[in-house]
């Protein structure tokens, strides 16, 4: 107000928006103009006022942004804004010299709900985790989904030490992975499911907000691959066998067509050493890497 009566004072015109109260006692946003007007001598006699009800426009505006920034079903954030957020932790990071850490989480047999029970329960499920996940972590830290049965937890102010960060989010982690092991009651429906979780600790401007995204993907990945309901600190020798193997599988698409198979007999025999038969062995002959293993490919 101090803000509309310098400028009413000054030009003898305002424009703003405003809070008011209907007479029902409603508050309401309403778009206003304020114009002096002044007789003769040019002295203010009076104001007229005219205003505009914009609580539709503002309700819109409200849904678009959630639209934009939230998930529909669990109202998290969704990945546009985790990203944003990350990009912030990043900067303060950098700035206060303090260790935080991203959660990749994945639901364990999650499509099994789905195809037994119907994807409505699958979706109260999403939500039921959605609010345990937010019981396990800080007021200052963040819950995000990024689609399906994926969510990840953004942590801050772990500390200046790396052990120490990483023990601290070890027991988030744990906290997380046993609140996410309870039963859960969906209506008539009692279901247990559990969670693989990857972290990628960060620190300063080291990594890009994707970069440590697809870092703790490929964590949770070993987990996964541990057995499940586990979780897996994203370790750089992990992406470097892991990028191997991405170039490994590339060259096998063509191997076929370029005759690089080539098949080896290894004879079976009985307890008299009398050939029964042969074993076929396949054996990739790569133009760099030289005689492949099927034990790698």
């Amino acid at each position: 107000y101090q803000a509309m009566w310098s400028a009413l004072l000054d030009s003898g015109k305002w424009m703003g928006e405003i809070w008011d109260r209907r007479k029902n006692g409603e508050i309401f946003p309403k778009l206003m103009t304020i114009t002096a007007v002044r007789d003769d001598r040019q002295r203010v006699t009076h104001y007229v006022g005219v205003f505009r009800d914009i609580s539709n426009r503002k309700k819109s505006e409200q849904e678009i942004h959630q639209l934009a920034f939230y998930d529909a079903l669990t109202k998290l954030p969704n990945r546009r804004l985790l990203i944003d957020r990350l990009q912030q932790a990043l900067a303060v990071s950098a700035r206060n010299n303090r260790h935080g850490a991203l959660l990749f989480l994945d639901l364990d047999h999650f499509k099994t709900v789905n195809d037994t029970q119907g994807h409505a329960m699958g979706d109260q499920l999403l939500v039921e985790v959605a609010h345990r996940l937010q019981a396990c972590v800080r007021e200052g830290d963040s819950v995000a989904r990024l689609g399906g049965d994926e969510f990840v937890v953004l942590l801050e102010d772990l500390g200046a030490g790396a052990d120490e960060a990483a023990a601290q989010t070890e027991t988030v982690a744990e906290k997380s992975r046993t609140e996410l092991d309870k039963p859960y009651k969906l209506k008539d429906f009692e279901c247990l499911s559990t969670v693989s979780i990857g972290i990628s600790l960060f620190f300063e401007h080291r990594e890009s907000a994707e970069d440590l995204l697809m870092h703790a993907d490929v964590a949770m990945y070993q987990a996964k691959t541990a057995g499940r309901n586990a979780l897996r600190f994203f370790d750089p020798q992990m992406q470097t066998a892991l990028d191997m193997r991405a170039a490994l599988e590339t060259d096998l698409r063509y191997a076929l067509e370029k005759r690089q198979f080539r098949l080896y007999y290894q004879v079976q025999v009985d307890n008299l050493r009398r050939p029964l038969g042969a074993e076929v062995l396949l054996r990739w002959d790569h133009p760099e890497r030289g005689l492949v293993s099927p034990m790698e490919f």
